[in-house]
């Protein structure tokens, strides 16, 4: 009697915890990794956490094994963990992408088995990995000191790269604030600010079957792009803090929910009626695999709203410029009548600076750039149009910005405070590239209206 007592205890304590997560099971790994995929044969996910076995976890039991496999070892397994993506296609095969573009790999038989004639490209890291119609695909990523807003997809009759030819625009910016969510024949890029400033986050959709670039319009949703963990394969979810948002492209809405209980989940994949989290701990050196039903993980909505605005037309920058040279215009006469009005009294002196076309011309071309940030380089452009030597091009680059960077801080003090109009710093991926930044509220201005204006 005892006994039945006690198993009914335990029975009703575990459904009461299951019934709070709403978790199925959990499942400990040794070692943090990136690469595992869904079985769909065999209804399991695998694992690959050691150079020599991989585990693998019966979805619907949460049985696990620990089984043995064999790779070409080209490199090394700590550089393999870290430098290749996992991708798969509609017939369920697996392949190892090179995350530079370059070496490709294939599961079979419980090995892996390189079959490219590449090499290791170093030009595309962290750019987007996908299949589409059996071939793997990378867009955009960065390599030797730049970034690449292409499209490359692997040949498998030649085992080699090629880029892909494109139509349409506009195409995203080459830098890796972008989130991918591929949707059947269509993936969709969301194209982040580095620091949200209230503009509108836009969306571009790539035709995988046309190769075809178009913009759809702007994200409904104000995030930015450190708000949420590190971007992985292309995904419908973002993870956020104690929420994730599913973005529904279909039906054009965007679905908030609150994460289950206890869980510090940075990784969601989704299978035909499961949910699978991955979740991390700072005291611990491996991940935990979580498997809930979908009914149980989408239970707790908090909301749900249109995914997208419709797109509106670009703005006319340079326009804006010349408004901006008139208001200026308008601003020098009043000081030269107001002066002579009060010729009795020394008025006090105001400088007044009078835009080159040389720095309207940048200024237009700043503008355009996504995040406000240009290369120092990019200004040789302006000042180069009787190929002068390397010191008069630098000296000459000086001059220009320096300029440009007094007149901003003298219109806009009251604005900026204590602030730059310009700043200076380095790439975050190459220190010897010099970054510049356009401060927000001056470009606001500019696109306002607002330029020479003082409180």
């Amino acid at each position: 009697m005892v006994n039945i007592r006690i198993f009914l205890l335990h029975t009703f304590f575990f459904l009461f915890v299951a019934e709070a997560d709403g978790q199925l099971f959990r499942v400990e790994l040794k070692n943090r990794t990136d690469l595992y995929f869904i079985d769909a044969k065999k209804n399991s996910l695998l694992i690959f956490d050691d150079s020599t076995h991989y585990t693998q976890i019966d979805l619907t039991t949460g049985a696990t094994k620990v089984l043995p496999y064999y790779r070409d070892a080209d490199d090394i397994f700590s550089e393999f963990v870290k430098g290749y993506k996992i991708v798969t296609d509609e017939q369920h095969q697996v392949y190892f992408v090179d995350r530079g573009c370059g070496i490709v790999y294939k599961w079979q038989h419980d090995s892996i088995i390189r079959i490219d004639r590449s090499f290791h490209h170093k030009n595309q890291f962290q750019g987007d990995v996908f299949m589409h119609n059996g071939s793997p695909y990378i867009f955009g990523g960065y390599g030797y000191f730049s970034f690449k807003n292409i499209m490359t997809s692997f040949d498998f009759a030649n085992k080699e790269w090629y880029k892909v030819t494109t139509i349409g625009g506009p195409i995203p910016s080459g830098d890796l604030n972008r989130y991918a969510t591929k949707l059947k024949d269509k993936i969709y890029f969301i194209v982040f600010k580095p620091n949200y400033t209230g503009d509108s986050t836009q969306v571009f959709s790539f035709d995988l079957n046309k190769l075809k670039w178009g913009k759809v319009g702007a994200l409904h949703l104000n995030i930015r792009f450190s708000d949420f963990f590190e971007k992985f394969a292309p995904s419908p979810f973002l993870v956020m803090n104690r929420f994730f948002y599913y973005l529904d492209y279909e039906n054009n809405k965007v679905s908030k929910y609150l994460l289950p209980q206890n869980s510090q989940i940075k990784i969601i994949l989704e299978t035909t009626n499961k949910i699978i989290a991955f979740s991390t701990s700072p005291n611990s050196s491996g991940n935990q695999v979580l498997v809930y039903n979908k009914s149980d993980f989408f239970k707790n909505k908090v909301a749900t709203w249109p995914l997208l605005k419709p797109a509106v037309a670009a703005f006319n920058y340079s326009r804006l410029i010349f408004i901006g040279m008139g208001f200026l215009v308008l601003i020098l006469s009043y000081l030269i009548i107001r002066r002579r009005k009060k010729s009795s009294a020394k008025p006090k002196e105001l400088k007044v600076y009078e835009f080159k076309i040389v720095e309207i011309e940048l200024l237009n071309f700043w503008l355009t750039k996504p995040d406000l940030k240009i290369e120092m380089n990019e200004i040789n452009d302006f000042v180069a149009q009787d190929n002068p030597s390397i010191d008069t091009l630098k000296k000459r680059r000086e001059t220009l910005l320096k300029g440009l960077k007094q007149a901003l801080d003298f219109y806009f003090k009251t604005q900026l405070l204590e602030e730059k109009a310009i700043s200076e710093g380095h790439h975050p991926n190459d220190s010897r590239m010099k970054i510049l930044m356009l401060h927000e509220k001056v470009a606001l201005a500019l696109r306002h209206n607002k330029i020479g204006e003082r409180a």
